[in-house]
């Protein structure tokens, strides 16, 4: 039997709560999709790598995964995840990962930031503070927890541990914010510490950072690397736009920052994508396109997508507005129809 290894981005992890009933997972309903797809069965594993750690050491860990597995096995990236697949199947970069590849099926990535993401750029200016608070939000917004009316203590009380430059909530104040039981917070707690105190990934994924690691590695690519390109909305003040800053500001107004920050000069190697449409939506693909995290320009290795999809970049691992989670009010309308006409072009390279 295949085993495919699911491989969070940035921030990545596998699931909090108890076993079996997860409070939130990172590949939130996608085993489902992919297993209705598949012809036949295949094993699952979520690798959880070094939620921010360097790319080199995220790699390490994923050898150490995949050592654990048996028979053909399949890697599936999303976000820097996909880095660390694309660079544990190169043949200069994971040289002592040679004798594994036999047994390597197919690589597939998803919102990758092959060139790096110049968001990453403006991270750097406030990563201590900001990425755990951003992260906890985002966990927060994943289980509809991200509401201003009944909170107003806990917030207040997070806000004042921020000015302190305390940036790891306590258990206390995540299992207010969270509603989830005192293990859970504690999981939630040590993972945030994790973060906060070790981000050289951000450095890492800096557009001139992956333009030369591109360079250097580039001609020993792993020949079956699938990449799929999520382009989402461009921030305005249509009506969608307006209901959504309405039903959910914060949520809104971090979009169109995100958004913003994101564009920058497309570099001399990356390329615009062009592939299959998943679905009838469609947006026009211009160098300043990206799915509020990522340019599009960033997510293939020479421009040829084996699919793009219209979402954010969290909408295409289940975090989407109709499925009860989101943290980018990217107004992308993402559904279940796209999420398994996606999934089922994944299950299609598997096959």
């Amino acid at each position: 039997m295949d085993t495919v290894v699911f491989i969070p981005g940035f921030f990545g992890f596998g699931s909090f709560g108890e076993s079996g009933k997860p409070f939130i997972e990172y590949f939130a309903h996608v085993e489902e999709s992919l297993l209705a797809a598949l012809p036949r069965p295949m094993r699952f594993v979520v690798h959880e790598p070094p939620p921010t750690g360097a790319l080199d050491e995220r790699v390490r860990s994923l050898h150490q995964t995949f050592l654990k597995t048996e028979g053909r096995v399949h890697l599936i990236g999303h976000s820097a995840g996909g880095l660390d697949a694309r660079l544990f199947a190169n043949a200069r970069y994971n040289t002592p990962a040679l004798k594994l590849f036999e047994r390597l099926g197919v690589v597939v990535t998803l919102s990758a930031p092959f060139f790096g993401t110049p968001l990453a750029r403006r991270l750097l200016l406030g990563a201590d503070l900001a990425m755990p608070a951003l992260w906890f939000a985002s966990i927060l917004a994943s289980r509809r927890q991200l509401r201003l009316a009944g909170h107003a203590g806990a917030i207040y009380n997070g806000l004042k541990r921020v000015l302190l430059q305390k940036t790891t909530p306590t258990d206390q104040l995540i299992a207010a914010l969270a509603e989830v039981d005192d293990e859970t917070a504690n999981q939630i707690k040590r993972f945030l510490q994790d973060v906060s105190r070790d981000h050289p990934l951000v450095a890492d994924i800096l557009p001139e950072s992956m333009s030369s690691l591109h360079r250097e590695v580039a001609a020993f690519d792993f020949p079956r690397i699938h990449s799929f390109v999520t382009v989402a909305p461009k921030p305005g003040w249509g009506p969608r736009a307006a209901m959504a800053f309405v039903t959910a500001p914060a949520q809104r107004l971090l979009y169109d920052a995100t958004y913003a920050l994101c564009a920058a000069r497309q570099p001399s190697l990356a390329r615009l994508p062009v592939g299959p449409w998943l679905s009838a939506q469609r947006l026009p693909l211009t160098p300043t396109s990206s799915d509020g995290i990522v340019p599009s320009w960033s997510q293939t290795l020479e421009g040829q997508a084996d699919g793009i999809v219209v979402g954010d970049h969290l909408d295409v691992i289940g975090h989407y507005e109709t499925a009860g989670a989101t943290f980018l009010r990217s107004g992308s309308n993402f559904d279940d129809a796209r999420f398994n006409a996606l999934w089922a072009r994944v299950a299609e390279t598997l096959r």
